[in-house]
């Protein structure tokens, strides 16, 4: 590491906005920013072309989550995955994060390897690009909004109590 305080826990959204609700992750990275933005505990940002970006995050947070959609044949629905499963994107990816960070856990790319899982929310595959959230979408996205800052609010909590 290079002697910087390593933040608790990094959110990354994943995602491309102009692919409809492939841009999910990035828009709730985007709404938590506003509100947990520039917290020393917490890091925020997006992931929107190359996956193997990540590895300029992985020393900075002990534990990653990531903010995905991920391909269903039912949309809306809240998903979270621990570590490693095949297929965790939503096929826009030329890679999934999965498969990104088991390549570089086993490349040794940090001395200490971030815990990580996927909070996703499922999608169909879009079939033509265009720009919004659809409504199953947007209300899951709601929800895990919620799930996220309240664990955000709890992480800093105890941060502040040691």
């Amino acid at each position: 590491m290079s002697g910087h305080v390593r933040a608790k826990v990094a959110v990354l959204g994943i995602g491309n906005t102009l692919a409809g609700d492939d841009g999910v992750g990035i828009e709730i990275a985007n709404w938590l920013g506003e509100k947990w933005g520039g917290r020393e505990e917490i890091l925020l940002g997006v992931l929107e072309g190359d996956l193997f970006a990540v590895t300029e995050w992985l020393d900075r947070a002990e534990r990653f989550i990531f903010v995905d959609a991920v391909a269903a044949e039912q949309p809306g629905k809240n998903v979270i995955l621990r570590e490693y499963q095949a297929g965790l994107s939503a096929s826009l990816h030329h890679s999934d994060i999965g498969a990104v960070m088991a390549t570089l856990r086993t490349l040794k790319m940090v001395d200490e390897f971030p815990s990580w899982e996927v909070w996703g929310i499922t999608i169909c595959l879009p079939q033509e690009l265009g720009v919004g959230l659809s409504e199953p979408v947007r209300w899951a996205a709601q929800l895990l909004i919620a799930d996220l800052d309240q664990y955000l609010a709890e992480l800093v909590d105890c941060a502040q109590v040691h």
